[in-house]
């Protein structure tokens, strides 16, 4: 295949132009890490244009995590131009126009997920979309060599291990994102959906987990908890049901978990009802959890 045609089988959203007379080339390399989709790129000197008809075909929440490793470049996100070079990353929308400026032989690592994913207040993630994150320290300096390593690895990384290395990089974006300085606006309540969105996440396993519980941990009344989230892509409760769905379906394609019955994955789940879970199961992945584990 051509470089053209490779990045538009993996990133049909960008097109390579070329920069003067020599047509662009590159290679790329992709990795499914459960959840998160992870590719590293490089290539020649070139523009990487939007292709606006391949975005409008991207599934709704998708964000794009762009993390150079050799080279520099622009990226130029609704005519906002942001440099990116190694030490920084940035975070787009999948259907926001984004074009990327390459003037020299450069390598990335992109990273794709549903943003709900990250656990990240929706504005914390719209603050950080018009400004590089510096990751020469901290948590970002970890995610970019973790990824970068899940990379090469290519085909070890495979069914239950992937899964787990994409959860930790999960873990690894959000904490990037939460240590960077934002602008002020209403940090409280961001901080307070943080750690809301954190004690749902660290108790996903106990049974009686719930919007009221999670509400009396905070300290504020269910009502306040539900319209601290009202303008979030998910309430509390479906935040919590998905993030359960997510883990179930770990332990079902984890050989480690293959002698606990189905019933037992979905109890440990904090769904005491099997029928009740397979037809959540089924909605969310488009097969049952008996049919997936038969598939491993």
């Amino acid at each position: 295949m051509t470089w053209s045609a490779d990045i538009g089988t993996a990133l049909g959203w960008l097109v390579p132009d070329p920069i003067g007379d020599r047509a662009p080339i590159g290679t790329l390399r992709r990795t499914a890490l459960g959840s998160l989709s992870a590719y590293r790129l490089s290539g020649s000197p070139q523009v990487l244009r939007f292709n606006a008809p391949a975005a409008r075909r991207q599934p709704k929440g998708i964000v794009r995590i762009c993390i150079p490793v050799d080279g520099s470049g622009v990226l130029d996100l609704h005519g906002e131009r942001l440099p990116l070079e190694p030490g920084s990353m940035a975070i787009h929308d999948a259907a926001d126009r984004v074009d990327v400026l390459l003037e020299h032989p450069w390598s990335c690592v992109v990273l794709a997920v549903d943003g709900a994913a990250l656990a990240v207040p929706r504005q914390v993630l719209r603050n950080v979309m018009s400004r590089p994150i510096r990751i020469d320290a901290g948590p970002g300096a970890v995610l970019s060599g973790f990824v970068s390593a899940a990379i090469r690895q290519g085909p070890a990384m495979r069914g239950a291990a992937a899964d787990r290395v994409g959860e930790a990089a999960l873990h690894l974006i959000a904490g990037t994102v939460g240590a960077t300085e934002l602008p002020q606006y209403d940090m409280a309540a961001d901080a307070l959906r943080s750690q809301v969105l954190g004690y749902a996440r660290t108790h996903l396993t106990d049974p009686d987990l719930t919007h009221a519980r999670v509400a009396a941990a905070v300290h504020l009344a269910p009502r306040t908890l539900h319209r601290l989230f009202e303008n979030e892509p998910y309430t509390v409760t479906e935040f919590i049901r998905l993030r359960r769905l997510e883990g179930a379906h770990r332990e079902l394609t984890d050989p480690m978990f293959r002698h606990r019955s189905i019933a037992a994955v979905a109890a440990h789940w904090g769904f005491p009802s099997q029928a009740h879970f397979t037809r959540l199961f089924q909605a969310r992945y488009g097969t049952s959890p008996s049919a997936l584990r038969t598939s491993r």
